[in-house]
């Protein structure tokens, strides 16, 4: 009888294990935590002496000079003097002048550049699961013999705190 009783709880337990292992599993849950950070920075390009793409004379303008180096009144010359537009450009900046001669000896130009960084971080947390039924080895006081024993068996519990 004992023998019997032995096998059937060792059986019992296989089962209970089995039954564990082949239970559903708790359903994973992602949480995901974004965070963005745009920094903007200021970057200072100089561009020596810039190539000109387009010259235009626009109109010309009489002048009135002296014809020698001693000034006489009524001792002039009239000389045209064109008048030119400019345009320099690129892909950092655009510009344009007009006058008797443009030039441009400099320029700076400020282009802004914005660099975004982010950080992602995923957690993967499954669900505690609260009841549970497995095996149970304990010691407590037996009712029928009236002294204190070890015992084997099966328990089904609750979980209040998890950590």
């Amino acid at each position: 009888m004992k023998t019997a009783s032995w096998i059937l709880w060792i059986g019992i337990l296989i089962a209970i294990f089995f039954l564990g292992r082949c239970s559903k599993r708790c359903e994973k849950v992602e949480t995901v935590t974004v965070e963005t950070v745009t920094e903007t920075r200021v970057d200072t390009v100089t561009i020596v002496e810039p190539v000109e793409t387009i010259r235009t004379e626009i109109r010309r303008e009489t002048i009135a000079a002296p014809a020698d180096t001693v000034y006489l009144p009524g001792d002039t010359v009239r000389i045209e003097i064109p008048i030119e537009t400019k345009e320099y450009r690129d892909s950092l900046y655009a510009l344009q002048m007009e006058g008797y001669r443009p030039r441009l000896n400099w320029i700076e130009v400020y282009p802004r550049t914005e660099y975004v960084y982010r950080t992602e971080t995923r957690t993967v947390n499954a669900p505690s699961r609260r009841w549970s039924l497995g095996p149970a080895v304990a010691y407590g006081y037996d009712i029928k013999n009236n002294h204190w024993a070890p015992s084997v068996g099966v328990s089904l519990t609750y979980s209040l705190l998890s950590w």
